[in-house]
């Protein structure tokens, strides 16, 4: 019997801008792996919209079709259901836990679990939910974590700039962050034993 699906939630704040493009950058990575469902949401989405431009047309440009996309709301539910949950910044990460406590040792910023999966010295050795754990435990204590000086607009270092209402190099420099990241996170998943 084949194991169940692992759930992947991206998580914003608008679930228009970094989420989705978390989301589809992801699924379009591990398409072909009946494993994995990527899906995204938002700590306080516009629900109903598409993706922002100009991020749907950074995705189209890399051959990733979001006229499908429509933003909703994360909530207790969710985020409970999902395996993995990776979020653009802490402070998203922190309102994921604090809605579901269920999910600590589940989400992660996009950036701490790449590096974590990064880390692991045998990833085909360990299922995702294996893998998951891993990093969970392996993750710097939140002391640590928090050492990061916030930059002038209070992102800590690792978080993903929101570029919602920026001209467009803001949203290229935001998808420069997470592009590389959901390719790393993907690598490592793929690795991983069914």
């Amino acid at each position: 019997m084949p194991a169940p699906t692992f759930r992947i939630l991206t998580l914003c704040t608008g679930n228009i801008c970094r989420s989705p493009a978390a989301d589809l950058l992801l699924a379009h990575a591990l398409a072909g792996d009946e494993r994995f469902a990527v899906s995204s949401a938002g700590t306080h989405a516009m629900t109903g919209w598409g993706i922002s431009s100009p991020m749907d047309e950074l995705l189209a440009e890399r051959g990733i079709e979001s006229d499908q996309f429509v933003s909703r709301q994360a909530d207790r539910a969710l985020l409970s259901s999902a395996d993995l949950i990776l979020t653009a910044t802490r402070e998203h990460r922190e309102w994921a836990v604090g809605a579901a406590p269920g999910t600590v040792r589940r989400a992660f910023t996009l950036t701490e679990f790449a590096d974590a999966a990064d880390a692991h010295p045998e990833p085909a050795a360990v299922t995702a939910r294996e893998l998951t754990a891993w990093a969970a435990s392996h993750r710097p204590s939140a002391a640590v974590a928090n050492r990061g000086a916030a930059t002038r607009r209070g992102y800590v270092e690792g978080d993903i700039l929101d570029p919602y209402g920026r001209g467009r190099s803001a949203y290229v420099a935001s998808l420069g962050q997470i592009e590389p990241l959901t390719g790393r996170i993907a690598r490592v998943l793929l690795s991983t034993h069914p």
